[in-house]
């Protein structure tokens, strides 16, 4: 029983990455006029609105050019928050790796975006209201007042859920609960990035990763280690988004050119 105890105690200190997980990027350079010559002159009265709606939005041409100033927003619970010491390090080493041919990634300040950006009407509680195309505009007005060329608009978030193991007979009795893992505690980081252009909001492309870890945990305690283990892997998430955004832009200069 006493080594049955121990190598529980040992698994419980080490903590294991799930071998899920996955990445992608997208890129556009399609021409609007393109787009619209072989759009139908006329789609009735009835479908008048959406139609000249569809042909607004999809006038549009991408005109970036390398070496450019890339912004970076990265979006927390619908605000503009602050880049993690690590990401701040992973940009800057993939900006070392593309080189100055491609430019550089400037964190776009939230107290700028905020200075220059006017909320939509309050609601009763006097609270502004927000949604993703608001958000996108404040991105954007803090990317002209900083004179970026694209911005890159991206949101970590996670699930999480726990699992209770055969061990947690455990729990039974107080040292029990507090030293023999008990619990499986899974949470799932998900990173999606928008590149768009700070002038014209033309799309370039997109970029998605997603990582999952698990780890053991006791029965008293295991809300903090869930809260510690979905903060790291947010960041973890992150980080691995970065050399996606890194192949998507080396892709698009190519079309580009």
């Amino acid at each position: 029983m006493a080594k049955r105890i121990i190598l529980l105690l040992l698994i419980g200190l080490f903590a294991f990455l799930a071998l899920t997980g996955c990445e992608s990027y997208t890129t556009q350079t399609t021409s609007g006029s393109d787009y619209l010559s072989s759009y139908p002159t006329s789609m009735g009265q009835a479908s008048a609105d959406i139609d000249a709606q569809v042909r607004e939005i999809a006038n549009i041409e991408p005109t970036l050019n390398f070496p450019a100033r890339i912004g970076l927003a990265k979006l927390y619970n619908g605000k503009i928050t602050n880049l993690s010491p690590e990401e701040v390090e992973a940009w800057n080493k993939a900006r070392g790796e593309l080189g100055p041919e491609y430019g550089a990634f400037v964190p776009i300040s939230s107290l700028i975006a905020e200075s220059v950006y006017t909320p939509p009407v309050q609601n009763y509680r006097g609270q502004s209201f927000s949604n993703a195309s608001e958000l996108i505009k404040k991105v954007r007005l803090g990317s002209a007042r900083q004179h970026l060329d694209v911005a890159l608009i991206y949101e970590v978030f996670s699930e999480s859920k726990t699992t209770t193991l055969a061990s947690s007979v455990a729990d039974w009795t107080t040292i029990g609960g507090y030293l023999i893992p008990s619990k499986e505690i899974e949470t799932t980081g998900y990173a999606n990035a928008l590149l768009i252009d700070v002038r014209t909001g033309y799309p370039y492309g997109t970029a998605s990763a997603s990582l999952s870890k698990d780890e053991l945990g006791t029965t008293w305690g295991n809300r903090d280690q869930l809260r510690d283990l979905k903060d790291r892997n947010q960041i973890a998430t992150a980080l691995k988004l970065v050399p996606e955004v890194k192949k998507m832009v080396q892709d698009l200069k190519a079309e580009l050119n």
